[in-house]
């Protein structure tokens, strides 16, 4: 096909003939096959995919991520990197089943077993995961995100999931793996526990009481004041806990007793109508542990009417803090991590009567049948009939749901399976030394995560997910933990054709060590544990182990900050284990997309945008380039549609600068065969965009290498608008009207010509569509020499030869005084068209006679000025003097403003803005000659245009221009003056 730039410019039309063109001759592919086979000597860019979850569609949030992640692949291909970019899709867990249990209306986990069917549902899982799966890549294909998605790996894919089998298994091997009975989070909806770092993902804003209770004290007339904002769990409390080496105080407020901490005396004490208390002693905590109390819930549950000594007392517990609540803290060893701890110490009962689908059963007596949330209100009110309550209110605070269905989550015990992270917590706090983050603070931040870590809870009691690989005997509890598909048939001497449930629960193995029944632990991994694989799985699955040591440590992964404790935590641990080294070399993380008003998305408030809608509403690279140049990378973004459009309305600029070349040097014949020689006769304008192109490559290529996206694109796009399109193609435009051939406009073709064709590999790393249209339009029209894809190119700098600093520094002085005549002329509201009569400008350096001439016209032209003198003397008298920029080393100053003659030539600017303004309307070429016809009753209109007439011709490209009826023309009022105007073609 042949390629060219239509006077319409329309970025769909743009995004639609690519696309056909990329699908049409595998142009992904094969950009990807040269980055990588291609290139065996080159410094090597390894990419690490975060994997999407394969249980819905792509949304504006996930579009940001995977747009940063594309530019990143896309920058190093055009620095001529060897480039691995294979994709990835996470693809089991809780995400996926979610989906199904939507599907069939599923409110609970047992309706899966006994309605459904494991087998059934399972096979529906994956009929998911390939629908979404064909989903994301039609998203990524059309948001022109270029990862190998034809060897992508799957979680679920049997040579995947055996990397998860190898951890676990040296995991065991290195005393690192163990099964406990503990308390932890649990979701009672998807009926299964959660890691300690998945809370984080979950944690919501909510509002919750706060009681303040009294429990009486068996040994006298007093009461322990206690606190919690989870009053059902008062109906499993099985101690209090206090400071032991804290002060307390036992009080007298109206009639009653009370036992607190002096420090927080003040502040409990004050939400009473009558604060008024007496101390009537002072003592430690230590003198507390011991005494017993009568449970506050002892009538209504019946197990509670029996609580005895070692429960119901007083213990001791490092966790009492003296900043809120009253320094006792109610105690229920089965609703806590640290009541559990705390609980084995002093050989507390863990005791509850709620069932794990979070409904409390019949020992819960009165509160029988209520959800545990429910719970709350009636546990208060049975409190304050008795008088148990001191004070109630509700706050509101940070609470754990389930990151996956939005359950409130609660702590429960159970026997689970755990990574024993707190084992190498050094270890893996040296590796991350390695790492490097952008932005810096994510080194401290996650570092502080990995310092805090607690043992993995790596067990799900779900369906669709990788198998633990671990066998229990059933008679004397003998482990054994495989490491691959191929050990589970040697030992069972069984074909694994599917390692999944239910298949894999079938395989019984014989006890090595007293011939019992060994079955396999009823458990998946957690899914983080799936993903967290991938440094390693991804190269498993496709049967490429060997390029491991070239590949790993990958040299950049990209993901939201949240995945400090997920997806790179995860990755963290498992490397350590297997590798000893960190997985990755760099990270970057990406903020939020908000919507509008500032608010974070979410499918609950309806303000979701979904990724197709918006590439629908905006063109793919509309929305790439602003996601990249509205804010840092790591910056939450406002979801504008207005600022999409104004941000992405730099493309029709530049591809309008590209349509001027094509149209002037096309006319001309102008050809880049001899691009050097024509160069040779670059102009001091010439010259100053040549240096500010390498500029504009050096920090885009920079800044981009550091992940500053946001510098980068603002780098590449203001040069080619701001420096390009508003100054140089306003400087040059004159040349190129030359008539004939003439060196100047050689060397100005020449000039325009590199600066697009050296900016435009850059603009692939953004704006990949816009990219490659221009590519292929300038040197098909041009007859230029090309490849099949810009993506295909290496980034180059400006020819070195003409990197003139002296030229630069010259018209970047120019320009700066050109600023200052335009600010004059806005502070005096005159209008842009008027002409200022006369300056005189002192640029502070010795100019040749070339360069003054070149200076004048710049000046004259942009700045609107009549006469331009360049002196180094002040002037004898002047209008104005000009503040020039600090740092411009300039002077200016306006002699004269303006006469009659500059007046008229003003009003003659006027006329050709509006001719020119038809003729873009007509939709003429550029190089299309027209006659005009006016129409005015207007005395200064008729003398501007007998005065200026081969000027107006001149700039309107106009074979006559008369005065007449102007039928058929267009009215214009120019300065309460009116005027018709008729054009046609000649």
């Amino acid at each position: 096909m042949t390629w060219s730039l239509s006077s319409n410019y329309s970025y769909g039309e743009i995004e639609r003939t690519v696309s056909e063109y990329w699908k049409k001759n595998g142009i992904r592919e094969k950009v990807l096959r040269m980055a990588w086979e291609g290139r065996e000597n080159r410094p090597l860019f390894s990419f690490l995919e975060g994997p999407p979850t394969t249980n819905g569609f792509m949304h504006a949030g996930h579009a940001r991520g995977r747009i940063y992640k594309d530019a990143m692949v896309r920058l190093h291909i055009l620095l001529g990197y060897r480039v691995w970019a294979q994709g990835g899709w996470d693809t089991q867990g809780l995400p996926v089943e979610l989906e199904i249990e939507k599907k069939f209306g599923v409110k609970s986990k047992r309706e899966i077993e006994e309605r459904i069917g494991v087998s059934r549902f399972i096979n529906e899982c994956r009929k998911s995961v390939d629908f979404y799966i064909e989903e994301w890549v039609k998203d990524n294909e059309r948001l022109a995100i270029w990862l190998d998605y034809e060897n992508a790996y799957q979680t679920r894919n049997p040579r995947y999931l055996e990397t998860v089998w190898s951890f676990l298994k040296r995991s065991h091997e290195e005393g690192l793996l163990y099964r406990a009975y503990r308390v932890v989070p649990r979701c009672p909806r998807c009926g299964t526990a959660l890691s300690n770092h998945e809370l984080s993902l979950g944690a919501e804003i909510v509002k919750d009481p706060s009681l303040y209770f009294k429990v009486k004290a068996e040994d006298g007339d007093y009461y322990f004041l206690a606190w919690t904002t989870t009053p059902w769990t008062i109906i499993a409390n099985r101690a209090l806990a206090v400071n032991p080496d804290a002060d307390y105080v036992l009080v007298e407020v109206g009639g009653e007793r009370y036992v607190l901490a002096e420090a927080l005396m003040g502040a409990v004490l004050s939400k009473l109508k009558d604060p008024k208390a007496k101390i009537l002693s002072r003592f430690k905590g230590k003198e507390l542990l011991g005494k017993s109390y009568r449970h506050p819930l002892a009538e209504e549950v019946p197990a509670n009417s029996s609580c005895r000594k070692p429960n119901c007392t007083v213990v001791a517990a490092d966790y009492v803090t003296l900043t809120e609540g009253t320094g006792i803290v109610h105690t229920a060893p089965a609703h806590g991590p640290e009541d559990f701890d705390t609980g084995n110490k002093y050989g507390l009962q863990v005791w509850t009567p709620l069932k794990e689908n979070g409904v409390f059963g019949e020992e819960a007596g009165e509160f029988a049948g209520l959800w545990f949330k429910e719970a709350n209100k009636r546990v208060v009110e049975v409190l304050s009939k008795k008088g148990l309550v001191l004070h109630f209110e509700e706050i509101e605070h940070e609470y754990p749901h389930c990151w996956r269905c939005g359950t409130p989550l609660i702590y429960y015990p159970s026997a689970q399976w755990f990574f024993k992270t707190t084992a190498i917590v050094e270890r893996m706090r040296d590796v991350l030394k390695d790492t490097a983050f952008r932005p810096n603070w994510g080194y401290s931040r996650m570092d502080s995560w990995v310092s805090s870590s607690r043992d993995w809870c790596i067990s799900r009691e779900r369906y669709w997910g990788t198998p633990l690989p671990i066998w229990r005997c059933d008679r004397c509890g003998e482990i054994r933990v495989f490491g691959s598909i191929k050990e589970l048939e040697e030992a069972s001497g069984k074909e694994v054709k599917d390692p999944h449930k239910p298949d894999i629960d079938e395989i019984v193995l014989r006890c090595p060590k007293c011939g019992g029944e060994m079955r396999r632990e009823p458990f998946v991994a957690d899914v983080w544990a799936d993903s967290g694989v991938a440094h390693t799985a991804a190269l498993r699955q496709l049967g490429l182990e060997r390029l491991h040591s070239t590949i790993y440590p990958y040299s950049f992964a990209l993901e939201p900050p949240e995945q400090v404790r997920g997806w790179f935590y995860t990755l963290l641990i498992t490397s350590t284990v297997l590798h000893g080294k960190s997985p990755y070399r760099k990270l970057g993380m990406h903020g939020l997309i908000l919507d509008s008003e500032g608010q974070k998305m979410s499918k609950s408030k309806g303000n979701v945008v979904m990724a197709r809608d918006s590439v629908k509403r905006h063109g793919a690279d509309q929305l790439r380039l602003f996601m990249c140049y509205r804010n840092s990378p790591w910056q939450d973004i406002r979801y504008v549609d207005k600022e999409i459009e104004e941000i992405g309305g730099k493309l029709r600029i530049i591809y309008n600068v590209a349509r001027f070349l094509l149209s002037y040097a096309q006319l001309d014949g102008w050809r880049p065969d001899k691009l050097e020689k024509d160069l040779e006769g670059a102009s001091l304008v010439d010259r100053w965009i040549l240096a500010k192109l390498d500029e504009a490559i050096r920090t885009t290529v920079e800044s981009a290498r550091d992940f500053d996206l946001h510098l980068a694109s603002k780098s590449l796009y203001d040069f080619l608008v701001e420096d390009v399109s508003h100054k140089y193609v306003v400087a040059i435009r004159r040349r190129v009207w030359i008539e004939g051939d003439a060196p100047e406009k050689r060397a100005a073709y020449a000039t325009l010509y590199t600066v697009l064709r050296r900016s435009i590999p850059l603009m692939a790393i953004f704006t990949p569509y816009h990219a490659e249209y221009l590519y292929h339009s300038i040197e098909d029209v041009l007859g230029g020499a090309k490849k099949e894809s810009v993506m295909m190119e290496e980034i180059e700098g400006a020819p070195e030869g003409l990197m003139d600093k002296r030229a630069a520094s010259i018209v970047e002085k120019t320009f700066k005084t050109i600023d200052s005549i335009l600010a004059y002329r806005a502070g005096k509201n005159m209008r842009r068209r008027m002409p200022i009569k006369r300056v005189s400008i002192d640029l502070g350096q010795e100019l040749s006679e070339k360069e003054m001439m070149e200076i004048k016209e710049l000046v004259s032209s942009l700045a609107n000025v009549t006469v331009v003198d360049l002196s180094s003397s002040k002037p004898n008298s002047f209008v104005a003097e000009l503040q020039v920029e600090p740092g411009g080393g300039a002077k200016v100053y306006i002699i004269e403003e303006s006469d009659e003659e500059t007046m008229l030539l003003g009003y003659a600017k006027e006329l050709i803005r509006r001719i020119q303004l038809m003729r873009k309307d007509a939709r003429l070429n550029y190089d299309d000659f027209i006659r005009v016809e006016l129409s005015t009753g207007s005395e200064v209109l008729r003398k501007a245009l007998s005065k200026y007439a081969d000027y107006i011709k001149g700039e309107t490209r106009a074979s006559e221009i008369r005065e007449g009826s102007a039928q058929n023309g267009r009215e214009f009022e120019i300065d309460e003056e009116r005027v018709k105007i008729y054009i046609e073609k000649a």
